[in-house]
């Protein structure tokens, strides 16, 4: 509601059901010229005992400011309350009067912010809006901390008054691919490619975590030759961290920019004990003597932290199969996959072992496997030892007996 609207005619009584409280006529002109905007988007009103007194201070901050960013709008300003400076207060951003678009707390530096009494170093905000093709008009709110009343800023319309197109606002998650893996005994190399729809000219970041922890955020680079289908100029993925000998598993997530989420783009596993594929050889008599007992189990119950040999988990079985057959290996999945040695797919023989990881890397099931897409597991509680297909793609190999 525009200030303008508040006339003498304005009823009274009226205002007062409409905000559920009670004010005199001062304070409830007050509180609708603060929170006309707020209503329509379904918040409650300051009650008036927050409005007086002479220690109450009523949020401050900067008209804020939008702008194209890609195809989505970014608002950014400043706010704050003098009551509580340090403090970071939340901004709600409204589209039209009544569309919520969500709220942010401050928390970026702000250079304007800090020059000016009653404002915190801290306080300023960005937030990305979507909203439909059309011209529209976005309103912020800001949090009050103590007495005092939410304070609704001075609306902004579009970038310079532009008609929105349906391509402007709406939402774009990147894209790209995780092509390779290599390494030496001491470095693993990350490459592949990502772009975000929303960024016309700049590089996209991309994380690459290595055996479930952030490792390195790097900016895409510029392609020297030939571009993959999809990919743009300066969205080459080229990323390279120092990592201890033994087995490894490296993903990539690219982060979004504007409205979205980041994208996975998938894990590898990589050996950096030994930096040559090993031969596909036929399996040891080992390998099929852990898959033959390991198959008797069949029927069985599961147990989280069974070891068997009368109920399993899924590393149970693993290290108690091969512990028949004098191979000690770890007690649980996630370091079963640092003792084995790490093979291709192509390479797996019946009684290896396939891994099973999240989307950062971090190994949460294990069975032993039978055939391309097929092992044995002690898959769950509900299922208990049986065959079970190998479902993910993104699955790593590995084996105890490859020499």
């Amino acid at each position: 509601m525009r200030p303008s609207a508040l006339s003498h005619h304005s009823n009274t009584s009226t205002v007062r059901r409409r905000l559920g409280v009670r004010a005199t006529t001062t304070a409830v002109a007050a509180a609708l010229c603060a929170t006309g905007i707020v209503a329509a988007g379904g918040l409650a009103a300051a009650p008036a005992a927050h409005a007086a007194g002479p220690t109450a201070h009523d949020p401050i901050g900067s008209t804020p400011t939008i702008r194209a960013v890609g195809r989505t709008l970014r608002v950014t300003g400043w706010g704050s309350d003098p009551d509580a400076p340090a403090s970071n207060i939340p901004v709600s951003a409204y589209v039209d009067g009544t569309t919520s678009l969500g709220t942010v707390t401050t928390s970026l530096p702000s250079s304007k912010a800090a020059k000016r009494a009653g404002a915190g170093a801290t306080a300023g905000y960005s937030l990305s809006v979507a909203a439909p093709a059309g011209k529209h008009t976005v309103c912020l709110v800001l949090g009050n901390v103590g007495r005092g009343m939410r304070t609704v800023k001075r609306c902004v319309a579009t970038p310079l008054g532009r008609t929105l197109t349906a391509a402007q606002t709406a939402k774009h998650n990147p894209v790209g691919r995780f092509a390779a893996i290599s390494a030496t005994t001491t470095t693993v190399r990350a490459r592949g490619w990502a772009s975000d729809p929303d960024l016309v000219s700049r590089r996209s970041l991309a994380v690459l975590y290595v055996d479930g922890a952030p490792a390195a955020t790097r900016a895409t680079t510029r392609y020297a030759g030939t571009r993959p289908a999809g990919a743009g100029r300066s969205s080459a993925i080229d990323v390279s961290v120092p990592v201890s000998t033994g087995t490894h598993i490296a993903c990539v997530w690219v982060v979004n920019v504007g409205l979205g989420s980041n994208t996975y783009l998938g894990c590898r596993s990589v050996d950096t004990r030994s930096p040559r594929t090993p031969a596909a050889t036929a399996a040891p008599a080992a390998n099929a003597k852990v898959l033959a007992l390991a198959k008797k189990q069949i029927g069985k119950p599961y147990v989280w932290g069974a070891t068997g040999p009368k109920s399993f988990d899924c590393s149970g079985l693993v290290m108690w199969a091969y512990g028949k057959y004098g191979y000690r290996t770890p007690r649980v999945s996630q370091d079963q996959i640092k003792a084995a040695r790490l093979i291709p797919a192509s390479h797996a023989r019946a009684g290896d072992l396939v891994f099973y990881h999240d989307s950062v890397g971090d190994v949460y099931h294990v069975g032993v496997f039978v055939k391309p897409g097929l092992s044995v597991a002690a898959i769950d509680p509900s299922e208990g030892v049986d065959y079970q297909r190998i479902w993910d793609t993104t699955a790593t190999y590995g084996s105890f007996t490859h020499t």
